[in-house]
């Protein structure tokens, strides 16, 4: 047996793989995030969805060559300040080899695929390596298209990738999650491979290190954004494009972000002085671990669509913990502390949000 077999075999895997689960729980106790039981509950909590999410991807759909299309976040996994209004998934892909994705459009307001490079777990960057989306997607009259994936362009909708992607990300935003139907997707290697070979005890290994290394990584990377936002609480600055492109943000997207701490009695206001062309907008509010609140039961952001909008085209919009009466109201969720997002997609111009915190029973 070789090195690695004799690591299985006496469960130094094992307890390699437990010991450095152990040490990724030093994130949750840093000094600058709140010291409460609620905050510190969410954050290992945290951990368990991440890890969940790591294991799909390094282990569970990690063959390039049987690709699955797969949600790395959902209505519980998440993590990235993950959007409410997106139908997230993913898939193995490899440069070296050439795919065909077949769809059926749905009534979604778009969808957009991006291969990628590395992932969080290699020093904190999920590289762009290719984009298609809805505005330039060729789809049939039935609602049917067809996407060739690989490394040498191809005429008709191509995907592009380079000899180092290894993922392929998959964004289906809603205008209302309610009355909108996803597009259907599958995709398919065309290798000459036809069925997936045996698990590789090496490659199992290698796998099970790098999903504590995609967790370890992630769960760093987007701690250390919010202890950045922490330096302009209740304020919405524009976050750097690139700083967004490298960690795998969408393109069309000007991302808005920071971090909100308010008392029960208090409010934010969050004000648009108009609302610019735009293909979609929306502003979420989440908790410290930049995790989208619970909304399949509380209302937890205000899009494009859902949106109410004043008689000039302002927008108001209030973060509160209970309903303030008014439209455009989001939930703190119980709640104190948070990171807040405002996206504002493929618009003609950049419409920066202002902010004020008010006392709940001033606004009206």
């Amino acid at each position: 047996m070789n090195e690695t077999e004799q690591e299985l075999m006496s469960g130094k895997v094992w307890d390699d793989f437990c010991d450095r689960l152990k040490e990724v729980g030093r994130h949750i106790t840093r000094p600058e995030i709140p010291a409460d039981p609620f905050t510190r509950a969410e954050g290992y909590r945290y951990l368990t969805r991440v890890l969940r999410s790591s294991f799909d991807i390094f282990s569970e759909h990690a063959d390039a060559e049987f690709p699955v299309i797969y949600r790395p976040c959902d209505e519980m996994v998440k993590y990235g300040g993950d959007d409410p209004d997106k139908y997230l998934q993913k898939c193995a892909v490899s440069g070296a080899h050439d795919y065909l994705i077949r769809g059926r459009r749905g009534t979604v307001q778009s969808v957009s695929f991006l291969t990628q490079g590395s992932s969080f777990g290699d020093g904190g960057t999920m590289l762009p390596t290719g984009f298609l989306d809805t505005d330039s997607l060729l789809v049939e009259a039935d609602g049917s298209f067809e996407i060739t994936v690989s490394a040498k362009e191809h005429a008709g909708n191509w995907l592009p990738m380079e000899p180092g992607s290894q993922a392929l990300l998959i964004r289906q935003t809603f205008g209302d999650r309610s009355k909108e139907a996803i597009a259907e997707l599958e995709i398919e290697c065309l290798s000459d491979r036809r069925t997936p070979a045996p698990l590789d005890p090496e490659k199992f290994v290698r796998g099970l290190e790098a999903a504590t290394g995609f967790l370890d990584g992630t769960v760093n990377l987007f701690c250390d954004w919010a202890e950045r936002y922490q330096a302009h609480p209740n304020a919405l600055p524009q976050e750097d494009p690139e700083t967004c492109r490298a960690v795998g943000g969408d393109p069309a997207i000007a991302y808005f972000n920071s971090y909100w701490a308010l008392e029960e009695d208090e409010a934010l206001v969050v004000e648009l002085s108009h609302v610019p062309e735009c293909r979609a907008w929306s502003l979420q509010v989440c908790n410290y671990w930049m995790e989208s609140l619970d909304y399949r039961y509380h209302r937890t952001n205000v899009n494009k669509d859902t949106a109410f909008i004043e008689e000039d085209g302002s927008v108001r919009m209030v973060i509160s913990a209970l309903d303030p009466g008014l439209p455009n109201w989001i939930t703190t969720a119980g709640h104190t502390t948070g990171t807040i997002l405002f996206r504002l997609t493929g618009a003609d111009e950049v419409v920066e949000p202002t902010t004020r915190v008010v006392k709940r029973n001033e606004l009206r």
